[in-house]
């Protein structure tokens, strides 16, 4: 049977047309949803490290605070920079393509800290942060798009927050990895003097990462008709299905909201130990087991998160975890008791399913327009490099307390995105392709 394309694309729309039902039968996403999803939990890995390798450098290059935090610069700001052009990557080549060459830039990044490690060259470790992070921005536009729009609308949130939930558990385990990695587990371990444990911790990564790109280069990961998707959920509930524009105000505030709860929860966690010391007074060692146990809170969050989506709206749900990630920060700002540092695994807990439900609600109804629309919301992560510094520099010029002003200040606007912002779609003329109308209009002529 002849397969069916779009006149403007090879893209394969159904792997069968039956023309007995006048139906179309649309190919098996379940196996490149389940591959696409182990994407997640690499760079929910890379995120991981990074703050671990901040104090690793501080420590055998002797660089100052400041100089540490060109590493976020760097690997945050690369997703401001490359979020566009992964985008035109994955709409000129296809998911598939664009997944390769993103797993390329992260491997080829790896690489490139063993040469860094040899000549203690912290520019070098800044470069090739940089490297990973743009091939992890080309990784995100794809899995986060390719999850959102694999199936029914109703349930694009309920995927995505499933699939996320691997990249907390990710960020959960890769500071426990690095702790060995780097430190032996024993800071008393002169090894840990050294970057010998970095650059064969990345070379194990850059291999690993390379095993998961040839399974992908043999892998069948079928191309998507967003539009076919709409269509055909328009003509099995009988909704009206339109298509928003890239100018929609929810999507232009969507790519804020994000730009701002990114840059809250990398403030959040970086100075978590800051304020474990200042506040709760408890020592390093202390302040490191209950970060890492804020990343379980988090990690918890978005399955339990992830579990709500498929009873409640996933716009109510965002509302909720987001008032409870503002009523907690009240606690961090205004109360100085060592107890408080325990409000901050309840903000990292309501933290947890904000990201991918601003995407999912950012990028709602785009149609063929999904990959764009998709770059200008992961552009949005790019706040991790801009927040933390405002939030240091309060910290140091003021005290920790009030420096957690600031991700109050993103928390309500993720509330607000969830209240109206998200409500406000504008939606443009053109009609919506119903493949399988097309396949009959061909038929018939």
């Amino acid at each position: 049977m002849p397969l069916f394309k779009k006149k403007d694309k090879d893209i394969v729309v159904s792997d069968s047309y039956n023309e007995e039902s006048n139906t179309i039968k649309q190919p098996s996403y379940l196996l490149p949803g389940i591959l696409v999803t182990t994407l997640f939990f690499l760079w929910g890995f890379s995120y991981g490290l990074l703050d671990t390798l901040n104090k690793h450098f501080k420590n055998v290059l002797g660089i100052s605070t400041t100089e540490t935090t060109y590493m976020q610069v760097a690997y945050f700001g690369a997703y401001f920079i490359f979020s566009i052009p992964a985008s035109m990557i994955s709409k000129r080549f296809g998911y598939k393509k664009a997944i390769i060459f993103g797993l390329s830039l992260y491997v080829i990044g790896a690489l490139c800290f063993y040469p860094s490690a040899t000549n203690l060259s912290f520019g070098g470790f800044v470069g090739s942060l940089f490297v990973i992070a743009c091939g992890i921005a080309t990784l995100e536009n794809c899995a986060n798009t390719y999850i959102t729009i694999i199936g029914s609308r109703k349930h694009a949130s309920l995927r995505i927050n499933t699939a996320q939930a691997f990249n907390g558990l990710a960020s959960t385990i890769a500071p426990v990895i690095a702790s060995y990695a780097f430190f032996g587990g024993d800071e008393s371990d002169t090894s840990a003097n050294t970057l010998d444990s970095v650059k064969w911790t990345y070379i194990g990564v850059a291999c690993g990462v390379f095993v998961i790109g040839v399974i992908f280069c043999f892998a069948r990961i079928p191309e998507v008709d967003e539009e076919a998707f709409m269509a055909a959920e328009a003509a099995e509930t009988g909704e009206v299905v339109r298509r928003a524009s890239l100018l929609s105000p929810h999507l232009l505030l969507g790519s804020f909201t994000q730009f701002m709860y990114t840059g809250a929860q990398v403030a959040v966690a970086s100075m978590f130990m800051f304020y474990a010391s200042d506040v709760g007074h408890f020592p390093d060692s202390r302040g490191s087991i209950l970060l890492s146990a804020g990343q379980g809170c988090f990690t918890i969050g978005r399955f339990i998160g992830a579990g709500l989506m498929s009873r409640y709206r996933a716009d109510y749900l965002m509302i909720f975890f987001s008032i409870g990630a503002i009523i907690s920060n009240i606690f961090v700002i205004s109360m100085k008791t060592e107890s408080t540092t325990y409000a901050l695994l309840a903000v990292m807990f309501f933290e947890s399913i904000l990201f991918p439900t601003i995407f999912s609600l950012g990028t709602r109804d785009l149609g063929r327009n999904h990959k764009r629309g998709s770059a200008f919301i992961i552009a949005g992560v790019s706040g991790g490099a801009v927040l933390p510094p405002i939030q240091a520099v309060i910290h140091d010029n003021v005290n920790v307390n009030v420096s957690f002003v600031i991700p109050l200040i993103a928390f309500v606007v993720v509330l607000a995105y969830g209240l109206v912002g998200h409500r406000w779609v504008r939606y443009i003329d053109d009609p919506i392709v119903n493949s399988q109308n097309e396949i009959e209009t061909e038929k018939a002529d």
